[in-house]
């Protein structure tokens, strides 16, 4: 065989593998192309399988208390309030009586509660339209976290007698504690100046709420409902 024919031949055979390695790189491509969706896909997936697989698992006494604390981590963060544009609520103070109380109630004790001071009088023709709700929330929310306290501060001179008082608590069957605030020193420390008189404090003693008067029972309740789930949540 001359060199030129086996030069041509050569050049053939050269050709002919190109042309088969093209054909063979045209029938792969897709397979590498597919192979490289599938590890993207994989990639972006497999995070949130796990997180799904972490949530659905059945998991021992331990893992669960792991899950729990995650979920219980975020509501607080979500939850979170800024308090310094309310009050600290005024400590009781010049009270000269106790009803429905074996013991001096001081706010001081009451951290973790919310509680719902009420100032009032037992002559008062709107303090006694008030009763009833107060009577209703007393016994709704007493095992949940609310104290109810009211404040009876006179008008009148026999109003200060605690043995008068007594007996209007028993008539209007109110069971929540009566204090007798006869100096108006309780009165006079929250800047109160109407009977009925509602503030609402939450159960790290800040002042949340505050009601003038009768009405708006639907709206007071709601803020109790309220600020009782923030002692939940926290």
């Amino acid at each position: 065989m001359s060199e030129e024919k086996w030069q041509h031949g050569i050049h053939k055979l050269s050709n002919l593998r190109k042309t088969i390695w093209r054909k063979q790189d045209l029938m792969v491509r897709p397979y590498r192309i597919l192979v490289v969706v599938i590890a993207v896909i994989a990639l972006v997936l497999a995070p949130a399988m796990y997180v799904t697989g972490a949530s659905t698992a059945k998991a021992t006494p331990s893992n669960q208390g792991r899950i729990s604390s995650r979920i219980l981590v975020l509501p607080v963060a979500q939850f979170e309030i800024d308090k310094s544009q309310f009050k600290r609520a005024p400590e009781f103070t010049g009270i000269t009586g106790y009803i429905n109380t074996p013991a001096p109630i001081k706010l001081t004790d009451l951290k973790g509660k919310v509680v719902l001071v009420h100032f009032w009088t037992y002559t008062c023709i709107n303090c006694i339209h008030t009763i009833p709700h107060l009577n209703d929330w007393y016994q709704k929310y007493s095992n949940k976290g609310l104290v109810i306290v009211g404040v009876q501060t006179p008008e009148f001179s026999a109003e200060k007698n605690i043995d008068n008082v007594k007996t209007a608590v028993h008539n209007f069957q109110i069971k929540y504690p009566v204090i007798l605030d006869n100096n108006y020193a309780s009165w006079n420390a929250y800047g109160n100046n109407y009977w009925p008189r509602d503030y609402l404090v939450d159960d790290q003693g800040y002042v949340r709420y505050s009601h003038i008067g009768e009405g708006d029972y639907n709206q007071t309740e709601q803020m109790i409902q309220s600020l009782l789930a923030e002692g939940v949540i926290t």
